[in-house]
């Protein structure tokens, strides 16, 4: 039971550092968009799912290694941002990640699924955790 209570803890003190972190979640010199990300982790695999409005399934580009998942998505039409009385503004045509896993992974059994705006790729672990009885 503490230890539900203790990755809970980690999860909000790493989504917190996160969201103020300084680093933005886009890039208005190159016009990518970073997507919102989950990472979860089990004993046997990593689920990793994101969202990619304005995404069609066949322009998605992933690559895998053991310690990384990359993306990078065109989106089907720019989205400018513009800030209400000021000059700057910027265009976005594309959304780029470069996911950092907890674990090894095993790329040659990697499944991804694309639907309604929201990719999930399920990623095995080439080290598979495995509950330990206490007699």
């Amino acid at each position: 039971m503490f230890k539900s209570f203790d990755d809970i803890e980690r999860e909000i003190d790493e989504t917190f550092e996160e969201l103020m972190s300084s680093r933005p979640m886009w890039d208005s010199s190159t016009g990518r968009l970073e997507p919102l990300t989950q990472v979860k982790e089990s004993l046997d695999k990593i689920v990793v799912t994101m969202d990619l409005p304005l995404v069609r399934k066949e322009d998605i580009h992933l690559t895998i290694e053991e310690k990384n998942l990359n993306l990078e998505a065109p989106l089907v039409r720019c989205v400018r941002y513009e800030r209400w009385g000021t000059h700057s503004d910027c265009e976005f045509s594309s959304f780029y990640k470069i996911v950092n896993l907890p674990t090894r992974v095993n790329p040659d059994e990697a499944k991804a699924k694309f639907l309604n705006g929201v990719l999930s790729v399920e990623l095995p672990k080439t080290v598979k955790g495995k509950k330990i009885n206490v007699e």
